[in-house]
C-alpha cells in the first residue's frame, strides 16, 4: 500500500470491528482514504473486508490489543509497514477497567 499506488490519503481507525470505530472507518472509505484498521478481537478480519469495496479503498486489518506495550508496537509496524504518512487518526479502542495494584511503597505512606 502506497500514496503513489494509489493516490489516496491513509486512516488509522482503533477499535474497528464493530460500532462507532468501524462507523468512522466507513466514512474515511467513503471520503477516499486507504485503511489501516485496528482491534483487539478476532472480528477485525471481518472488518476489514466488510470495509473493502470494488476500485476502493485498500484495507489492512491489525488484531492487536492497545491496553499492551506490544499491541501498540504491533500497531505502529502495521502502520510503517504500509511505507506511508498518516493522514488521519481516529482513537476509537474502548479503555478497560482495571484495578489498579499498589505498590508496597505508596500504599505504606498513607
Amino acid at each position: 500500500m502506497s500514496t503513489a499506488s494509489t493516490g489516496r490519503p491513509l486512516a488509522v481507525v482503533t477499535g474497528a470491528s464493530s460500532g462507532i470505530g468501524h462507523e468512522l472507518a466507513g466514512q474515511f472509505a467513503e471520503h477516499g482514504y486507504d485503511l489501516v484498521v485496528a482491534a483487539e478481537d478476532e472480528g477485525i478480519t471481518a472488518a476489514a473486508g466488510n470495509l473493502r469495496r470494488d476500485n476502493g479503498p485498500e484495507v489492512r486489518p491489525a488484531r492487536v490489543d492497545l491496553a499492551t506495550y506490544d499491541g501498540v508496537k504491533e500497531l505502529v509496524a502495521a502502520v510503517l509497514a504500509t511505507g506511508r504518512p498518516v493522514d488521519a487518526l481516529a482513537l476509537n479502542a474502548p479503555r478497560r477497567r482495571t484495578t489498579r495494584v499498589r505498590s508496597p511503597s505508596r500504599a505504606s505512606r498513607r
